[in-house]
Formats: structure tokens, C-alpha cells, sequence
């Protein structure tokens, strides 16, 4: 069973994990430009809309769409690959911001890249984090950080896309 099928319709979150080939200079549609350099990145995301998880990690994977979120311009572009995802849902009825939560966890272990992704969460630094160790380390990271809040309620599968040249 290939990782696509194992994806939930269920509303939810997501971590994508995307390896950046070379330096990148990104200018969103509202002018912000971000400098990345080579290496891998975890970006925090949420899917609450029809399709939940499935749909929105499906669109990540597409390469060819119309650009709408900071992460489509890494998604879109030729030298970053998607390497991995998480997806994660709410075992709880508990009321969370997870995606705040999440960001504050990944402060403590990865760089953030300043007003990525979450021109919608004012509070949060960031939804991209630049992770300074190599991919198995960064996997070790992420379990981490999920493993610690687990008991807040929530359930996460960890997906590796490319198991070659990592």
C-alpha cells in the first residue's frame, strides 16, 4: 500500500517535510520574500476543509496548480521535493490551536523562517521551520516533538516518500 492511500478524509493536521536542492529567494503574491537555504524544512499546516487530510496533502503533492499559500511556492518549485509528511488527528474533544502549539514545539529544535505560512495565526513566528541536521535526524526531531504532546489527544503517522538518496 503506497502512502497516498493511507492518507485520512479526516479534518486534521499535517507536517510536510520538503528538501531544498539549493539556495531560493521566494516573493509571495503579497511581496514577502524569503530566503532559504539547502537543506530540509518541516512546514505546519492544517486541513479542516471537504476532504480533510487526503485532499490537502494531495494537493501538496501536485506540482502544477494556482499558487495560494506560502507553501505552494515551495511545492511548485523545481528544486524542492516533498519528502515526507505526517498527518495527525484530534483523538480528543478538546479545544486547541495545535498548529500554534506545533509551532511553539518546533522553536525549541529547528529555525524558524520568520512570517511563513501564517499570515493567519498573528501569534505564531512561523509554519516553516529550517531543520540543521540531516533527514533522520529531523524524523527523530518531529517524533519527539509529537510524542511529547501526545496526551493532549492526538494520533500521528509519520510518512516517508522517498526512501532513496536521503
Amino acid at each position: 500500500m503506497d502512502s497516498y492511500q493511507i492518507i485520512p478524509s479526516l479534518p486534521g493536521y499535517y507536517l510536510l517535510i520538503f528538501r531544498i536542492y539549493r539556495k531560493l529567494t521566494i516573493t509571495t503574491r503579497g511581496n514577502k520574500v524569503f530566503s532559504l537555504n539547502p537543506g530540509i524544512y518541516v512546514y505546519i499546516g492544517s486541513a479542516y476543509g471537504p476532504g480533510g487530510l487526503r485532499s490537502r496533502i494531495m494537493r501538496h503533492l501536485r506540482r502544477n496548480k494556482k499558487v495560494f499559500w506560502h507553501v505552494d511556492y515551495l511545492t511548485t518549485n523545481n528544486y524542492v521535493e516533498l519528502i515526507g509528511f505526517v498527518t495527525i488527528t484530534i483523538t480528543s474533544w478538546k479545544s486547541i490551536d495545535l498548529e500554534n502549539l506545533l509551532s511553539k514545539q518546533m522553536q525549541k529544535y529547528l529555525e524558524p523562517i520568520l512570517g511563513f505560512g501564517c499570515s493567519d495565526k498573528r501569534k505564531d513566528k512561523s509554519h516553516l521551520y529550517y531543520c540543521r541536521r540531516n533527514f533522520p535526524e529531523c524524523l527523530r526531531i518531529i517524533d519527539k516533538i509529537l510524542s511529547s504532546i501526545k496526551n493532549i489527544g492526538i494520533e500521528y503517522t509519520i510518512n516517508i516518500l522517498t526512501p532513496t538518496n536521503i
